[in-house]
């Protein structure tokens, strides 16, 4: 007996809470163009803060959306993994034990013969959200740990600096 699904996809091909179309945020905008000093790194990185603060709740409401119904009837999970205190946590597939995680649970999913072709479609849908997802946490993460070396390491330049003068 084929499992149906539940209800219709929700991703539409566009980043993850971003709307399609739409001029690129204003973080984007401050990684492309240089920087006049250290109070441009520092606003710079308290809009990639405030971008990971949203992120962390972008991964629980995702994890609430697709945890209930399909994911659940076939024994898979979306959870978020890593700590929260500086990073964007990444989305991993889990099993309904938290015993396993990987892409292989996600691909064994797919290969169930079950599966009717709308449930395989929203389960592709749901794996390239949680890819998009992860690729944006990782830049995120990735210029976050570069700023928070760089700011001080200029901070201390200015001690410095004021010693000397």
């Amino acid at each position: 007996m084929a499992i149906e699904m539940m209800a219709p996809s929700c991703y539409h091909g566009s980043a993850p809470g971003r709307s399609s179309g739409s001029a690129p945020n204003a973080y984007a905008k401050g990684l492309l163009k240089p920087f006049k000093g250290k109070g441009s790194l520092i606003r710079l990185r308290d809009e990639l803060e405030a971008e990971a603060a949203a992120m962390v709740q972008e991964a629980v409401d995702i994890e609430q959306r697709y945890n209930f119904g399909l994911l659940s009837k076939l024994g898979l999970l979306i959870r978020h993994h890593g700590e929260h205190n500086h990073r964007v946590p990444y989305l991993r597939w889990r099993d309904r034990k938290a015993k396993k995680m990987g892409n292989a649970l996600w691909e064994g999913a797919m290969a169930r013969r079950d599966l009717s072709e709308p449930m395989r479609r929203e389960l592709y849908d749901i794996e390239v959200l949680r890819c998009l997802f992860n690729a944006q946490a990782g830049v995120i993460n990735s210029e976050l740990r570069r700023l928070r070396t760089v700011i001080p390491t200029l901070e201390r330049a200015d001690q410095v600096l004021a010693k000397e003068v």
